[in-house]
């Protein structure tokens, strides 16, 4: 069995037809690489390769099965990623519809030099800020082809998830399937919501040290935060490459 092979029938069972039908929001997948001390970026949030080749080969195969990808601004700012779906069969790449790039900006930090508004392979973005953005900066992001949309914050200030997500449901966007890569507020955030679906963690067998960002936050306290740490259902594995996959509901 080839690599793409087991990648489709390890990610087959999780999105069929009845298990993506929600009324007022998508199927969310949260999804994430991490190291075995719980590390998913380096010091100050430089980047990170730390799934190989086969998970990175799911990965882009999972990006194909959603609608939309969304990461916050510190991953656009340390990564300047493209958000594609590449690494698949040829059959796939040539005739695959690319996931819509959805990023999370409250203050409009988006560069204009970034890829997803300089580069041919990328579909210009969806920029989600808050009602008190930088309008001269809103301006500069739609002229460069981004769309910007402000909607709520919660009550912590932050970008409030469930306008979000309604919005995100809804006409003209109608996404139904997300997939939210990170970094590790937009993780820490969706996870303490509760909103995801499915979640699916690549664990690669490194240790990235003490100075290195964490998936949960290290200030999180579980005496603090007891009741906001998602209970897990369902829980699977499977090992790709050397890295083991596991996947849960929410």
């Amino acid at each position: 069995m080839s690599i793409y092979e087991k990648v489709e029938t390890f990610l087959s069972p999780y999105y069929s037809k009845e298990t993506i039908i929600h009324e007022n929001k998508p199927f969310v997948t949260l999804t994430y690489a991490q190291s075995l001390d719980g590390k998913i970026s380096g010091k100050g949030g430089k980047q990170l390769i730390l799934s190989c080749k086969e998970s990175m080969i799911m990965t882009h195969r999972m990006r194909t099965l959603h609608d939309g990808i969304m990461v916050g601004i510190g991953t656009i700012l340390n990564d300047n990623p493209r958000l594609t779906a590449r690494l698949l069969e040829t059959e796939i790449e040539l005739t695959v519809n690319q996931p819509q790039p959805i990023i999370l900006d409250s203050r409009l930090r988006f560069p204009l030099s970034a890829k997803l508004l300089t580069s041919n392979e990328c579909k210009s973005p969806w920029i989600f800020t808050s009602h008190n953005c930088d309008n001269d900066k809103r301006k500069l992001l739609e002229q460069a082809g981004a769309k910007v949309i402000s909607i709520d914050s919660d009550q912590n200030g932050q970008l409030s998830l469930l306008h979000l997500l309604s919005i995100l449901h809804s006409p003209p966007f109608s996404i139904k399937r997300l997939m939210v890569e990170g970094g590790a507020r937009i993780i820490q955030s969706f996870l303490k919501s509760e909103l995801p679906n499915l979640l699916i963690i690549t664990i690669a067998p490194v240790f990235v040290g003490p100075n290195a960002i964490s998936c949960i936050g290290d200030k999180l306290s579980i005496e603090e935060d007891e009741d906001k740490i998602p209970n897990l259902k369902n829980v699977k594995y499977e090992q790709l490459g050397r890295d083991i996959i596991m996947v849960a509901n929410i």
